[in-house]
């Protein structure tokens, strides 16, 4: 064979090969093809094949009938297969890859979330579509929240719970539906629910399931405008529902939101910065410290900014707490007279009824009830046995009102005035026997009238005019005359303008 046909013969190999495996390659399309469904497309994929608005859209086919023919060609790996065509090149969880099938109607957003539903749902008032962008974008109160906190986020279209099955189950179903898994933010207090049939949310973390928060909010997908300023937690109303401190701060010293969470929003409840809310983290940023040096700097008026500076800047109510001013209330009630004295007393120091602290941080100042227990001090407690029915709001067996010795055992009622009279706590002349000692005998025997042996404490017409020298734990005698003397200690008694020799009180010896 000589040269010029040596080269026709290898030419014509060469094209018989070309037409085997070119006949090889399209044996292996059409084999592809004919197994693709629905039927209505071509052998190989047109062009409707990647477009979202067509029926024959593949992600519309392999939402309603799986993807066993994909498998086919593709590989179960999605890898290349048959035909050496990756779909993870697209299907990967790149930054716009989910907008292909469940959004991307918003060239700014990339996220994915709908609208639109798999089934073409459009409209916020379907489940498919609801509340998502919002979420997804933030608004002015709240941050953006990541698809991860309410979905499982696939790593490619293919994973098995992104679409309900394996991709080689022989019956693949799918209900379309995204389940919720809860992560992240939203579930971060726990308990958090979903529920389908009413399309709404309960105990998530972002509205409302935190320390102090409104567990009860329960809002629906559906609907527009649920979270509002005060949807979540109280603003203001009733400030004890939001635990810790803040009945103290808000009802009782009288400050707002944006004292103490200023980086978050201003006086008027408009929102500085809404990433530092609904963020998992309690921000605060004082406003003023002023503010602040009222309670918990130094100086004995300290107190009235909770407490009072009414009618008194000794720190009792009138306030109460709760902002309660009349003497009805418990928080009121007698505190006036009591510190600043009536007619019969030069008052009590606090002390008398309550721990007294150093600081408005001290231990034992303050808890979340705001009720102020009743300690008792020496002074109101001397005798021993003083008792507070917090029911009756009535106190019993307190010095100050007639636990001692010749006393009249009385039981005021704190919210009521008037009732600490001359003669309320011990006899002044009608029985002297109950005074004890020699009174029976002066009073009765002598006609020895009290102001004669307390000149310095009551008059002739029984009016106290020793404020100080009444209701002061000490037996005070002090003679009309200026003459005369008693020992507390012995109970001597040297006769008063030559009335007798020196006598004991009690015994009447010497």
């Amino acid at each position: 064979m000589n040269l010029p046909q040596m080269k026709k013969t290898v030419r014509a190999i060469a094209t018989l090969k070309r037409l085997i495996i070119l006949g090889g390659i399209i044996a292996v399309v059409a084999g592809c093809g004919s197994d693709r469904i629905p039927s209505s497309l071509p052998s190989t994929h047109s062009p409707a094949w990647m477009e979202i608005s067509s029926r024959d859209f593949h992600g519309k086919v392999v939402l309603s009938e799986g993807t066993q023919s994909c498998v086919k060609c593709h590989g179960l790996d999605f890898d290349g297969g048959k035909v050496n065509v990756s779909c993870i090149a697209c299907h990967q969880n790149y930054a716009d890859m989910c907008i292909h099938c469940h959004g991307g109607f918003d060239p700014n957003d990339k996220s994915g979330a709908p609208p639109y539903g798999l089934r073409g749902e459009f409209s916020d008032t379907t489940l498919a579509v609801g509340a998502h962008i919002i979420h997804l974008r933030g608004s002015s109160m709240a941050g953006r929240m990541p698809c991860v906190s309410c979905h499982h986020v696939p790593v490619f279209v293919s994973d098995s719970v992104h679409l309900d099955y394996a991709p080689t189950d022989p019956n693949p179903i799918t209900d379309s539906i995204a389940e919720i898994t809860w992560g992240g933010l939203s579930n971060i207090s726990g308990g958090a629910v979903w529920s389908r049939a009413d399309s709404s949310c309960a105990s998530t973390y972002c509205h409302g399931n935190f320390t102090g928060g409104n567990i009860n909010n329960k809002p629906a997908w559906t609907k527009k405008n649920q979270a509002d300023c005060g949807s979540c937690h109280d603003i203001g109303v009733d400030p004890a529902q939001l635990a810790w401190k803040h009945y103290f701060h808000v009802a009782a010293a009288g400050l707002r939101c944006a004292d103490c969470h200023a980086g978050t929003v201003d006086t008027l409840f408009n929102f500085v910065n809404a990433a530092l809310h609904v963020n998992g983290i309690s921000d605060t940023l004082t406003r003023d410290a002023a503010i602040c040096s009222k309670c918990h700097g130094e100086g004995a008026n300290q107190c009235v900014y909770c407490h009072g500076g009414i009618d008194n800047q000794t720190g009792a109510p009138p306030k109460g707490l709760r902002g309660e001013t009349a003497a009805t209330a418990l928080a009121v009630g007698a505190h006036t007279s009591h510190i600043q004295g009536r007619v019969i007393s030069d008052g009590i120091p606090c002390a008398g009824c309550h721990l007294v602290p150093a600081t408005v941080t001290s231990p034992g100042h303050y808890d979340v009830d705001s009720v102020a227990e009743i300690t008792w001090g020496s002074f109101s407690n001397l005798n021993g046995g003083a008792a507070w029915n917090r029911s009756a709001a009535t106190c019993a067996a307190t010095y100050c009102h007639g636990n001692f010795a010749g006393g009249i055992a009385s039981t005021p009622h704190w919210d009521t005035n008037e009732q600490a009279v001359c003669g309320s706590c011990h006899d002044i002349g009608s029985n002297p026997a109950a005074l004890l000692g020699r009174h029976q005998q002066h009073v009765t025997e002598e006609n020895i009238e009290c102001y004669q042996c307390h000149a310095a404490t009551v008059n002739s017409s029984n009016v106290v005019i020793g404020l100080g020298a009444h209701i002061d734990g000490i037996f005070s005698v002090s003679f009309w005359n200026g003459q005369g003397s008693y020992n507390n200690t012995t109970h001597q008694c040297s006769g008063p303008g030559g009335c007798h020799g020196s006598e004991n009180w009690y015994s009447g010896g010497n």
